[in-house]
């Protein structure tokens, strides 16, 4: 028999209900709506679209800026690279600054400095002094410090979706939204290669920095950042359990303890080095191997279909999680195709020598690496559900500093050996490795 409550009792339940119920409708209230859902998503795609698109006009016109300021192959992979210097020091930065204040806020406020940057690109060169070291240092300088701007975006984004979209949906709207990765540079391959053609490399910046203001007021405008108050600590909870606060601190002995955390972190790593060297050396291979073919099919047809592929994966990932499959089985599926797939692909392409099998080659290991956005990139809302954000930021400052590495060394083997097969061989390895250390300890589970 239940004894009956004193008045303190009842005022200790009552203010509990009263707690929980004001949780649940603050959890609720930061939920976009089905249609707002659709809207933003959309937004956020045609800003990865425009952020790809900035960060691989380089690559593209790399082979023009070199019959006019004379770069070597070592001087190409640094101003290609670094962009990624500065990539990672903002990345947890970013994480933080978004779950605390706003997504949206943080990624307007970035969006405009880098925007101008990109802008005002083809002016760097021609601060200098007219000697070759000079303009390539002006130039290294504008591109880390976009790095610097830019390494804000995607944590940002992370946020955004881990606050205002269902568990359930997440994967299929972040992979959705990270499709536009590969529609940036597919944007800058097919859109890129008519303009440098027609009117030189500088254009292509300025064209890509006018959208880019172009969509920062769209999204100023029609975003949520007039309605959307910085989030207090105690108000950051999770919509699927209000109980769990992300004011709780990060316990960072069990994360730094943990094996699926370091298998993220590894296997990003791998990825970055072999994706960034993937992308940013494309159109220079074909280039040099095959200077007969045409640019626009070479810089578009890959990442079309990487394009095409990371939605699809995204829906087919999302599919799995709503049949009931576990999200570790579901992550270490995906990236079968996202980096076991992509390695071989890249170990394949010593052994081609036509245009048309090099091309199917490059298709397929980009249509097999649209998988990564359905696993391992979604792994931080998986171990740590409330620190998406702050923990989608740590993983990225690993990944990008081998992506700067890989690409400048393989600008120095290229440099060294002028051989091709060897550097897509290294890059391929790497890719298989990672995918190996993730098979084995990566989790789809909270890890505290």
């Amino acid at each position: 028999m239940s004894m009956p409550l004193n008045g303190l009792d009842q005022q200790k339940s009552l203010t509990s209900k009263e707690c929980s119920s004001k949780d649940i409708k603050i959890a609720s209230s930061q939920i976009w709506s089905p249609e707002r859902q659709a809207f933003m998503m959309w937004m956020y795609f045609a800003g990865s679209i425009i952020v790809y698109a900035s960060r691989t006009a380089m690559a593209l016109c790399m082979p023009e800026m070199y019959d006019e300021f004379g770069w070597d192959k070592r001087q190409q992979g640094l101003v290609m690279a670094c962009f990624l210097w500065g990539y990672p020091i903002t990345q947890i930065l970013g994480g933080y600054m978004a779950d605390r204040f706003g997504a949206e806020r943080v990624i307007l406020c970035a969006g405009v400095c880098w925007t101008t940057i990109t802008l005002f690109t083809p002016v760097f060169p021609y601060l200098s002094d007219g000697s070759q070291k000079s303009s390539l240092s002006l130039v290294i300088f504008s591109r880390m410090s976009q790095g610097v701007l830019q390494g804000m975006h995607y944590p940002s984004v992370m946020s955004a979706t881990g606050t205002h979209v269902v568990e359930t949906e997440r994967t299929q709207v972040y992979s959705l939204i990270s499709a536009g990765t590969h529609g940036g540079t597919l944007f800058t391959g097919l859109f890129g290669s008519i303009i440098l053609h027609h009117f030189g490399w500088g254009s292509v910046f300025n064209f890509l920095g006018v959208l880019g203001y172009i969509w920062i007021a769209l999204l100023y405008a029609h975003g949520d950042t007039k309605n959307h108050k910085p989030i207090s600590v105690k108000e950051n909870i999770s919509s699927e359990n209000p109980s769990k606060k992300a004011s709780k601190p990060l316990p960072w002995r069990k994360v730094l303890t943990a094996s699926p955390f370091w298998a993220m972190i590894l296997a990003h790593i791998a990825n970055g080095y072999s994706y960034f060297v993937f992308l940013f050396w494309l159109p220079s291979y074909f280039h040099e191997n095959h200077p007969d073919s045409q640019p626009w099919v070479y810089n578009v047809l890959p990442w079309l279909i990487s394009m095409v592929s990371a939605g699809l994966f995204g829906k087919l990932a999302t599919y799995f999680l709503k049949l009931g499959y576990s999200k570790t089985f579901t992550r270490k599926t995906f990236n079968v195709f996202a980096m076991l797939v992509f390695g071989m692909a890249l170990l394949s392409i010593s052994y081609s020598h036509s245009y048309q099998t090099t091309l199917f080659i490059f298709c397929v290991a980009a249509a097999s690496n649209g998988a990564y956005q359905s696993t391992v990139i979604m792994n931080p809302s998986d171990i740590a559900p409330d620190h998406t954000g702050f923990m989608f930021g740590v993983m990225n400052t690993f990944g990008a500093i081998p992506g700067f590495i890989g690409t400048y060394v393989s600008g120095a083997i290229l440099e060294m050996t002028s051989n091709w097969n060897l550097m897509y061989s290294v890059t391929g390895w790497v890719s298989i490795a990672g995918w190996a250390v993730f098979a084995y300890w990566g989790s789809g589970e909270p890890i505290f």
